[in-house]
């Protein structure tokens, strides 16, 4: 299991040493992987633990406070990759004031050497650093090597030239097209949110489609729409097929938008638990129907093709 570092202040040497994937990592995409991949690769050769950094919040959450949600991953979801890739160590970058205000060279001595240790880091080619971006691969490399820390870049990879290279822009641009195919093919799984099952109106009851209301708290907004969904419950169960509208209701006045998710053949009381939903496809996009009944028609409709992705 990945030991994670929220504080990086005071680590312990054993703590220390490891060779270390560097970067934001939301989403932990296919182009994060091979950042990883490399990593691996290089701790096995020097016989270092493998690690990896990012920092916290995401930079532009820093930068940008009044932005609208968009990240990929929460912490959990997070973990339960990081595990799934064989991380040893995550430490989590505090990015703040102090960091913003370093130069490139303070950033590789104080971060890098004095508080990580690291004996070797791997980056993006693109990867910029240091107040106002003024660090580059070059700047990396040269104040790297004056303190003995070993750098590997790595190329940005993709598809091919019609998709363009794997990044965490191009799958929110995905799931803001409804793309939820290409944006778990990015991934290497299914785009998955998790939240506390919270009460609604509970509409759905009275026509036989309950559901199990989740906020998307700081998570990217998705197209408005419905999609086949599956659902996890708290207790760690296999994952359950499902129908879900992720927009604001508009034909009953909603405002926030919000996942509705009807597990199909479920009927247990799930209000509180922390559940995770991940995406499978796009139906439709949202619409405003003229009357509860005829959106109890359409629900209906969505339902069954739901079903019939899932061969139920």
């Amino acid at each position: 299991m990945t030991q994670i570092f929220q504080s990086i202040s005071d680590l312990k040497k054993s703590d220390q040493g490891a060779v270390i994937a560097l970067g934001n990592f939301d989403g932990l995409h296919r182009g994060h992987q091979a950042v990883i991949n490399v990593a691996r690769e290089v701790a096995q050769d020097i016989g270092q633990p493998l690690g990896l950094g990012m920092f916290n919040p995401h930079p532009t959450r820093y930068f940008k406070p009044e932005l609208p949600p968009f990240l990929l991953m929460s912490r959990r979801v997070r973990r339960e990759v990081l595990d799934g890739l064989g991380i040893h160590m995550c430490y989590e970058i505090p990015f703040d004031d102090a960091l913003r205000n370093m130069d490139d060279e303070e950033f590789v001595e104080i971060i890098l050497r004095q508080k990580l240790g690291i004996s070797h880091v791997v980056v993006g080619e693109d990867f910029g650093y240091g107040k106002k971006r003024c660090g580059n691969i070059e700047t990396l490399q040269k104040h790297c090597a004056a303190r003995g820390i070993g750098v590997t870049p790595v190329k940005p990879v993709g598809l091919h030239k019609l998709y363009g290279k794997y990044g965490s822009t191009e799958i929110r641009d995905a799931l803001k097209n409804g793309n939820v195919f290409h944006a778990a093919h990015m991934l290497s799984r299914p785009w998955q949110v998790d939240g506390i099952v919270s009460e609604g109106a509970k509409r759905g009851r009275t026509i036989g489609f309950p559901t199990a209301n989740v906020p998307f708290g700081d998570f990217i907004r998705p197209k408005h729409g419905v999609y086949c969904v599956e659902v996890r419950l708290e207790d760690g169960t296999d994952w359950l097929p499902a129908v879900a509208n992720t927009g604001t209701r508009p034909t009953v006045g909603g405002e926030e938008a919000r996942i509705e998710a009807h597990i199909f053949d479920f009927n247990q009381d799930i209000y509180g638990q922390h559940v995770d939903v991940r995406f499978r496809s796009f139906i439709r996009p949202e619409m405003k129907f003229d009357s509860f009944d005829i959106l109890k028609e359409q629900i209906n409709k969505d339902a069954a093709g739901a079903r019939a992705v899932f061969s139920i």
